[in-house]
């Protein structure tokens, strides 16, 4: 038997004012897709043979272009029709791809990739939690589990799961469809963090019924994507039957875990303090130290530019009151630019800022020159940390800025390590974030989630959707 493998993931956000371009994405082929993936060992323990076709991932940012999603799409298919007798496919795919005139990247692929195979083929997808499914996906991919953690941290327990649960269809023949349930709800992923309820108790029912109901081979609940304005954009439950005579069940089951999600839905909240963006400065202030401060509104892991300046002015405007805070870090390239024209330790006048909105309006600002750094990070815990983007350090008084020539949550010790920097030794360190992800609880011992303006503004039901389907879950009183 034979397997395609590859990935090609992005999470687009529609309030974002640019497009996600080829260059944008991290690009593999060959060997190099099936070391980026942790699933080889299952299929070569199963004596399946491995087709590469592409790894293709971007972080999140506006829309993907057209022309580069035909692309990449254009490689995958060319790699099915160059194997007619491909038996498999497997795939990550997050679920959230936006695609400039088409829609739903993933549900295309899919549709697509079903076109050349027919139903001979099995197709596997692991998935994103914040995917935002098309009503008819489950008719196209047979097996799709997503992340059961939010911050994300068992990517690979889920990859290996879809794969192992492909490699049963094909030893056994099975061409069955997933049980999926829409539902008219939709929240930022931030009030729906797998470490409170009623995520918490969500998860753990999936993962009783995973590990001892032998009818179901994966159950999932995708919390959905909010800042992707489309008639999909909901949360879904999904239950895959372990063999075709399971479908009738996980069809009951599906209609039980939807109806108890969503009497839910008015429960679904932040897990720690959200705040304004002046208290969370005052705040800051008063919690013991040092205090992880996530930038909620300016996150780029949800398509954002990662150029706001919002919380840079609160507490430039506050006075540091000896304080000392880290600011890590700001997207702006011309700024970035004009530091690294300077040598560590020179002092001059810095203009940041993006000027593209009301949040990165630009700010003179005086400032020391500290120095430029790689930063290192990783996409799954599983991979080497290679280089994310370049940065630079200036200070002003108590206050240190890191700037960055692309867009980059700092979310890993990695990414502050590589740029000499130590969060535990500043009062206050801010991140363009949402949750206050867990290598970040390490690092602090107080923690603020800012509700910022910007294009990941958590306050969903003010933003200005055109094509989402209404009445849904928290826009109307449902």
């Amino acid at each position: 038997m034979k397997v395609l493998i590859g990935a090609f993931a992005h999470e687009s956000n529609d309030f974002c004012p640019g497009f996600t371009t080829r260059e944008m994405f991290e690009f593999y082929e060959g060997q190099d897709v099936l070391d980026h993936l942790p699933v080889s060992d299952i299929f070569q323990k199963a004596g399946i043979e491995m087709v590469p076709s592409i790894f293709a991932c971007a972080q999140s940012y506006g829309p993907v272009e057209k022309e580069t999603y035909l692309y990449f799409e254009g490689k995958i298919l060319d790699t099915l029709r160059q194997n007619p007798d491909i038996d498999g496919i497997w795939m990550f795919c997050h679920g959230a791809m936006n695609v400039e005139e088409i829609g739903s990247g993933e549900y295309r692929l899919a549709c697509d990739m079903r076109e050349i195979t027919g139903d001979r083929c099995a197709i596997s997808f692991g998935m994103d939690l914040h995917g935002n499914l098309e009503e008819d996906f489950c008719r196209q991919v047979n097996i799709f589990r997503c992340y059961h953690t939010a911050p994300h941290t068992d990517q690979a327990d889920t990859y290996r799961r879809t794969a192992q649960t492909l490699v049963h269809y094909l030893q056994h023949g099975y061409r069955i469809f997933p049980q999926m349930r829409k539902l008219p709800m939709i929240f930022p992923g931030e009030m729906a963090a797998t470490t409170v309820e009623p995520m918490q108790g969500i998860i753990a029912q999936l993962k009783q019924w995973e590990a001892s109901d032998p009818a179901i081979a994966c159950a999932s609940m995708y919390v959905g994507f909010a800042w992707t304005d489309a008639p999909r954009t909901s949360s879904t439950v999904v239950v895959v039957p372990a063999t075709p005579e399971d479908e009738a069940y996980c069809a009951k089951k599906a209609d039980e875990l939807a109806a108890a999600v969503f009497d839910k839905r008015k429960e679904f909240c932040f897990e720690m303090p959200a705040l304004p963006p002046r208290e969370t400065v005052e705040e800051s202030f008063r919690l013991p130290a040092p205090v992880c401060v996530t930038d909620m509104g300016d996150n780029p892991t949800a398509g954002t530019t990662g150029g706001s300046l919002v919380l840079l002015k609160e507490y430039l405007a506050a006075g540091s009151g000896g304080k000392r805070v880290l600011i890590a870090g700001i997207y702006d390239p011309q700024a970035f630019s004009s530091c690294i024209a300077h040598s560590p330790g020179d002092v001059f006048t810095l203009r940041l800022g993006l000027d593209i909105d009301s949040v990165t309006q630009p700010v003179d600002i005086r400032v020391i020159y500290r120095g430029c750094h790689k930063v290192l990070g990783y996409d799954f815990i599983t991979n080497p940390p290679i280089e994310r983007c370049q940065s630079c350090t200036v200070s002003i008084g108590n206050i240190d800025i890191v700037i960055t020539n692309r867009p980059y949550a700092f979310t890993q010790k990695v990414n502050f390590s590589s740029c000499q920097l130590d969060p535990r030794k500043y009062d206050v360190f801010v991140t363009k974030f949402g949750y206050i992800f867990p290598e970040l609880k390490e690092l602090g011992r107080s923690y603020i989630m800012s509700n910022t303006p910007g294009e990941s503004y958590q306050m969903i039901a003010e933003l200005p959707y055109r094509k989402i389907k209404r009445p849904i879950f928290p826009l109307d009183h449902i």
